[in-house]
């Protein structure tokens, strides 16, 4: 599904049409990159494999390269069951998570214990979901597995959906030390906007918040999602029209739906305006039964990756912060 989101907010507009056009450092690509590299975080390139508008990348499991998605929306890291077991992972069978995709299809997991390796950084033991083998196309086949929020925050990465890079704390980093790596914490100089996300209840899912027309709406980020989708429970509880649309969107069990299209005026996010705001409506009531914020109110959508990389966005799931657009350059030094 093709999607489209105008930004205009004026001060960020005019932000980064005119420090992305100036070299703050001749070693770094932007003002953000240069402060990360400042906190001793080192970047891993990321990529898109054809036809995917979502990022994945290289990593270690037991010493073997594997080609993971970046998944925020997950709350663990799955790894190919046939894969794992040839890297000498054995499934704890004794132990069964079952967990639901976006529309609620059961799937059934083992937990396996490995080796996850990123860039200079290994975790040992760390568990893996590991799936039985199926003949289902879902939205992870193309991938040895998932990046989760498991790892994404035990590593204290940060995802820069502006650049196409995560970013590990190296050796020298601030948060790192004899007791582990620790989340980062709220800094400036990392985007025009810092929003402070909250957690999904009990669980690690993380939700960000925004306005329209006065009235609150919570978004569970999910770099895992290739668009926004809105929930339709809450389309029709606004009276927000919508029209038909031949695409379909599919989760991780491989589940698939038919969605309708709707587009939202003046969304605000923290200082962020978006004057055009285009969603997939199809119900969620999988996802409004299973997340809700903190005064207990279902879920309204999935925020993707069509606005999360349109924004400039860099998420901490560590500290629970999502930065937006460019930093002013008088935060970065």
């Amino acid at each position: 599904m093709h999607r489209v989101l105008r930004l205009v907010s004026t001060a960020l507009a005019v932000i980064c049409l005119t420090q992305c056009a100036t070299k703050h450092d001749a070693r770094t690509a932007s003002p953000r990159s240069y402060r990360l590299a400042s906190l001793g975080y080192e970047p891993l390139k990321l990529k898109k494999v054809t036809g995917d508008s979502r990022y994945s990348g290289r990593f270690r499991v037991n010493g073997k390269e594997v080609h993971f998605l970046i998944d925020s929306g997950a709350n663990s890291t799955d790894l190919d069951y046939e894969l794992a077991t040839s890297f000498g992972i054995t499934p704890e069978k004794s132990v069964k998570v079952v967990s639901r995709g976006a529309l609620g299809r059961p799937v059934t997991s083992w937990v396996g214990l490995g080796a996850l390796g990123a860039g200079h950084v290994t975790a040992t033991p760390f568990p893996f979901m590991l799936a039985p083998p199926s003949n289902r196309h879902t939205a992870t086949s193309r991938y040895d597995g998932q990046m989760g929020l498991d790892a994404l925050s035990g590593l204290a990465a940060l995802i820069d959906l502006q650049a196409g890079k995560l970013w590990i704390p190296g050796p020298q980093a601030r948060n790192t030390g004899h007791g582990g790596i620790h989340a980062l914490g709220r800094h400036e100089g990392l985007g025009f906007d810092s929003l402070t996300l909250e957690t999904a209840g009990r669980l690690p899912h993380l939700l960000v918040v925004s306005r329209y027309e006065d009235k609150r709406l919570t978004w569970v980020v999910d770099t895992g999602a290739e668009v926004t989708v809105m929930a339709a429970e809450t389309v029709k509880r606004l009276g927000i029209p919508s029209t038909a649309s031949r695409s379909k969107i599919i989760d991780a069990s491989g589940d698939r739906a038919s969605v309708r299209s709707a587009v939202l005026h003046n969304v605000i996010f923290g200082q962020l305006v978006v004057s055009e705001f285009q969603v997939a409506v199809t119900p969620l009531g999988t996802i409004r039964r299973t997340f809700r914020d903190r005064s207990g109110r279902p879920v309204d959508g999935i925020i993707g990756m069509d606005f999360l990389e349109e924004s400039g966005a860099l998420l901490d799931t560590a500290s629970r912060m999502l930065y937006l657009g460019d930093p002013p350059l008088s935060k970065v030094n």
